[in-house]
């Protein structure tokens, strides 16, 4: 026998879970959800502990020789993933903001041969990948890559017009020698 709605609420209002409303009123569990919108209350269940992104660094990373550091927390595939005051996202972009200074542009990438690393120092973005090239060479790569203009000058250090000038020759059609 399915108990009334007026129960239902008074067990939810008593910080019943879920399993164990149904168990005592037979009541379905899209039932149970309806009563809860209708009456607009609270699900109650296990919220993990809000911590601070240090909190969860010092938590999930441990020192790996010359520098490296080493995740051992929750992963999404092979991304490292921090959960820390009450939001979600990549420990390496967390990791890469706090040693360069500024936001990741395209793929983050370990930049040394340690399996795992995500120190912030061997943390390489499109931007830093671009080390060893000309500014032209740079501006062209982050270009093809699909960065915007302002990124491309907050990451370079570079001017609007400069890039403009090296995304008018990338569109330039080539002329043919005859």
């Amino acid at each position: 026998m399915n108990a009334p709605d007026h129960v239902v609420v008074e067990l939810i209002r008593a910080g019943l879970t879920t399993r164990e409303i149904r168990e005592q009123t037979r009541a379905d569990y899209s039932r149970i959800a309806r009563v809860r919108r209708d009456h607009k209350l609270p699900v109650f269940g296990y919220r993990p502990p809000t911590r601070t992104v240090d909190e969860a660094l010092a938590l999930h990373t441990e020192l790996h020789g010359d520098g490296h550091l080493r995740w051992t927390g929750p992963t999404r595939g092979r991304t490292p993933m921090l959960f820390a005051e009450g939001t979600r996202g990549s420990a390496r972009a967390v990791l890469f903001r706090r040693h360069w200074g500024r936001d990741p542009l395209g793929y983050i990438r370990t930049t040394c041969t340690e399996h795992g690393c995500i120190a912030g120092a061997h943390l390489a973005d499109d931007i830093a990948r671009t080390a060893g090239l000309t500014a032209a060479e740079a501006i062209a790569y982050l270009v093809q890559r699909g960065a915007s203009d302002w990124e491309i000058v907050r990451g370079l250090g570079t001017s609007t017009s400069r890039v403009s000038r090296v995304r008018r020759t990338l569109t330039q059609p080539t002329k043919q020698v005859r």
